[in-house]
């Protein structure tokens, strides 16, 4: 019980300290939950050896762009171990919190976070930051953690499996303070992954289990397309800015520094492709690590530097496109796209045991979410994503552990 609440603490410290992108913090709290002792411990461990997979692009990486500077690619390789590691403290977590405590753990980060967001923004605009909380967000900077979400997904997908966490009473105020936090952060991006839990909440009905991928596939196919239409006006607002999303981060027409400051991403993603089409036909298979992108004029990306040459992309997709290639695109879709396809069909099957359908559940939240925001915030790369892929860890565990008892036991029964 003691090394139990000793973990949980971590998790939530571990969650406060990826609100503030304090980065070394969170690895070394990561690195305590992983290495803290724990009785069969190198088994636990080696349950995430599925997404060892995702390393494999790195070998060729390297080979490829071995003559790069070497804190480059070191930096670069640090990047790509980021998923792994804290998908890995997710799966060491299974093996030392009950399911409870560990839901309840993400419920109370959220609720933390959403009072730590709100109470940053009024004391940066006063009251006013609840009619604009954009304005605040703006204000504050970037910081944040996808806490709310999270919490949200873990208070109504255990209600939908009638797996109760907390009574009536409180479950509505948890609810209604994490809602509020979603709602401060003002983030695309956070509402991006709450959408992508809510849709679970009735998704089981859908028996296809070609619609996700073909979804999700189209959604990040739209990068690919000017979307001048749809530019708005720029006042400023979080509606402003939502509805103008697409040309935002969409390939286009860059004709003076006004268009690339107003579309930088999508412009960072147009000399990141450039880049990649001159490379030769063994970058093109398997990248380069260490490779700089030319944007071919400076940009300010600091409050008071001006960058020509850039490491990291905020387009996840073509940074593992750049610095590992057409092997590490598909290696990513193999594992990840695999892991849809098996925890749906748990998920859907309406007469599952509820605590299966629960994590797969999550476990499909959680994917999607990375899937879609890594092509936004270089998702999977990110510590800021860390709660993600942590609830990833566990929950993938708990489902192969759960899946494989019930199996069991059916087997059991019919001998």
């Amino acid at each position: 019980m003691i090394q139990q609440k000793t973990c949980a603490f971590l998790l939530l410290l571990l969650i406060q300290a990826a609100f503030f992108h304090m980065q070394a913090f969170v690895l070394v709290i990561t690195a305590i939950i992983i290495l803290m002792p724990l009785k069969h411990h190198f088994v636990a461990i080696k349950a995430a050896r599925l997404f060892l997979l995702l390393l494999v692009p790195l070998v060729f990486g390297l080979m490829a762009g071995f003559g790069n500077n070497s804190y480059l690619i070191f930096k670069d390789i640090y990047y790509f171990t980021v998923p792994l590691i804290f998908i890995t403290c997710g799966v060491v977590l299974a093996c030392r919190l009950s399911v409870e405590m560990f839901l309840k753990t993400l419920v109370f980060a959220g609720v933390i976070g959403s009072f730590v967001v709100t109470g940053i923004s009024i004391s940066y605009i006063g009251f006013s930051a609840f009619t604009d909380p954009y304005a605040a967000h703006y204000a504050q900077g970037i910081i944040g953690t996808p806490g709310p979400p999270v919490a949200l997904a873990c208070l109504l997908l255990s209600q939908k499996f009638n797996i109760k966490l907390f009574n009536r009473t409180w479950f509505n105020i948890l609810v209604a303070i994490n809602v509020m936090g979603v709602y401060m952060f003002a983030s695309r991006t956070y509402l991006i992954i709450t959408l992508c839990f809510l849709i679970l909440l009735v998704a089981d009905k859908v028996k296809k289990l070609w619609i996700a991928p073909v979804l999700l596939v189209s959604i990040i196919g739209l990068t690919f397309i000017p979307f001048d239409a749809l530019t708005t006006n720029t006042d400023g607002t979080f509606v402003s800015k939502l509805l103008g999303s697409f040309s935002e981060i969409s390939l286009g027409q860059y004709n003076n520094e006004q268009d690339i400051n107003l579309r930088y991403r999508g412009y960072e993603s147009l000399m990141a492709l450039k880049s990649y089409n001159e490379g030769g036909t063994v970058s093109h298979i398997f990248g380069e690590l260490g490779k700089l992108i030319d944007l071919k004029t400076f940009v300010r990306l600091g409050e008071d530097t001006d960058f020509q040459y850039i490491p990291v992309l905020h387009n996840g997709w073509l940074y593992i496109l750049v610095k590992v290639g057409i092997a590490g695109l598909l290696t990513y879709a193999l594992v990840f796209f695999s892991l849809i396809v098996v925890n749906w069909r748990k998920y859907a099957e309406i007469k599952g045991r509820p605590a299966i359908r629960l994590f797969a559940a999550l476990t499909l939240g959680c994917i999607i979410s990375l899937l879609l925001t890594n092509y936004i915030v270089n998702a999977f790369f990110n510590v800021e994503m860390s709660v993600i892929m942590i609830t990833l860890g566990y929950s993938y565990l708990n489902f192969q552990s759960l899946t494989f008892k019930w199996e069991q036991q059916q087997q059991a029964i019919s001998h």
